[in-house]
């Protein structure tokens, strides 16, 4: 029978590398989560505010749709229903555009077509409502380059107001997002001129949330934890611009 003796010099080799590969597979495990604190703001900075929240598309306009069948009305829904949540619990006036899969067309009579119709109810509902400021959920998407990910806000480039909002938005969300994606990714918020944006009276944003056609974003999409975690970080955000 033969017996093995080991040094103490070589057991501490061991040991250190038990410790590497324990590190590596603990790192695999838990890299890429989704990690929400429980903080949520209770010092009334949200009472006494209206804030519309808009689930973009709905009903017949699916938005983007992957190849695998995911729905961009689908995520933009469950994230406006979240944000709703978080807000109405801190004491905003919080009223959402849609809370079904439905589209908006039947609310109004302006506009040519369903999409039209469907834009114009929208803009009457920030509106008729007198919002403080609204935000308006959506998902993106580049085919011709797929590497394209993360968050963009856009706005209405002449509101100072707008513009304010979109920024400490897009700001909030690359901190936290780069968290996810293990890197420094950096996207800027941009002006522009879509219909909501231009015909509402309320400063307002437009949040696209990611890439439908980026793997990376796609993969998030899926997972509910993920939507409510955007949701989240937008809701902090909105807290930071009534702070400032």
């Amino acid at each position: 029978m033969h017996i093995f003796y080991f040094s103490k010099k070589r057991m501490n080799g061991f040991f250190i590398l038990f410790l590497i590969i324990m590190g590596i597979f603990i790192y695999q495990i838990f890299k890429n989560q989704i990690i929400i604190p429980a903080f949520t703001y209770n010092d009334n900075r949200f009472l006494n505010k209206t804030i519309v929240i808009d689930a973009g598309h709905g009903g017949v306009d699916s938005g983007v749709i992957h190849p695998d069948g995911l729905m961009e009305k689908d995520i933009n829904l469950e994230i406006a229903k979240f944000l709703k949540e978080l807000l109405e619990d801190s004491g905003a006036n919080c009223i959402i555009t849609r809370g079904k899969d439905t589209d908006l067309s039947h609310l109004s009579n302006l506009g040519q077509t369903r999409q039209q119709k469907d834009l114009n109810a929208r803009v009457n509902i920030i509106n008729q409502n007198q919002a403080d400021f609204f935000v308006s959920i959506h998902v993106n998407s580049f085919p011709r380059d797929n590497k394209v990910k993360g968050p963009v806000v856009f706005y209405y480039p002449q509101s100072k107001n707008s513009k304010n909002l979109a920024e400490v938005i897009q700001n909030r969300l690359n901190i936290e997002y780069n968290k996810i994606y293990q890197e420094e990714q950096y996207n800027k918020s941009k002006g522009a001129s879509y219909y909501i944006l231009q015909n509402t009276n309320s400063p307002g944003v437009i949040v696209e949330v990611g890439f439908m056609s980026n793997k990376e974003d796609y993969k998030l999409f899926n997972k509910k934890k993920y939507r409510y975690f955007v949701a989240y970080q937008i809701y902090i955000a909105l807290g930071e611009y009534l702070e400032q």
